[in-house]
């Protein structure tokens, strides 16, 4: 057996290369950093999640635009409960208008939307009513005019949705029926069908 001096073993010492050892003051800057980071995470999801809370309940509560009219009406007042039942009325012309696209639907999601849409207006007529108050200003013409209006609109909106529900219980299956009725004599003639 060979023995070897230990006074002539070469070491090997790891080779210190120009990178030295990272002392502790960087710890506390990645910590603040990533403290950093998740503090604006946390923030920016709540400010998300608040954000999509209030306009679900805007759409479904009706927020009133100022504050109720009082016994005396000013002028201004009488403008500014005309300029609200004015954007009723178009809200109604909207609402209205997309229940076309019901007639031939059986996506119950769409239906829902347009039974929520429904649900807001009524929630604005509500609220028009109640800041202006048409039912306790029987004396001015302009005022009854726009409280018979008001009625009148609320009278629309009932009558037409419930012709929209009698046409989805009564002639939609019927409507479909004949629809895939069709469908199968086109198969069967091997023609193109929608």
């Amino acid at each position: 057996m060979n023995i070897v001096p230990t006074e002539h073993v070469p070491t090997f010492a790891p080779e210190t290369a120009a990178e030295p050892a990272l002392p502790g003051e960087f710890r506390r800057h990645r910590k603040f950093v990533s403290w950093f980071i998740l503090a604006f995470v946390f923030l920016g999801g709540s400010y998300m999640l608040l954000s999509v809370s209030v306009t679900i309940y805007r759409r479904q509560h009706a927020v009133l635009r100022g504050s109720p009219v009082g016994i005396l009406a000013t002028p201004q007042d009488a403008e500014s409960c005309f300029d609200e039942l004015s954007d009723v009325v178009e809200g109604l012309l909207k609402y209205l208008e997309n229940s076309h696209t019901l007639m031939a639907q059986t996506n119950t999601g769409e239906i829902q939307a347009w039974a929520d849409a429904g649900s807001y207006w009524r929630g604005q007529w509500r609220a028009v009513g109640e800041r202006c108050g048409f039912e306790r200003r029987r004396g001015a013409k302009n005022w009854e005019e726009m409280a018979v209006l008001h009625e009148e609109l609320r009278d629309t909106e009932a009558g037409y949705t419930k012709e929209i529900s009698l046409f989805g219980k009564d002639l939609a299956p019927r409507l479909g029926r004949l629809r895939a009725q069709l469908a199968r004599i086109g198969e069967r003639l091997d023609l193109p069908h929608e």
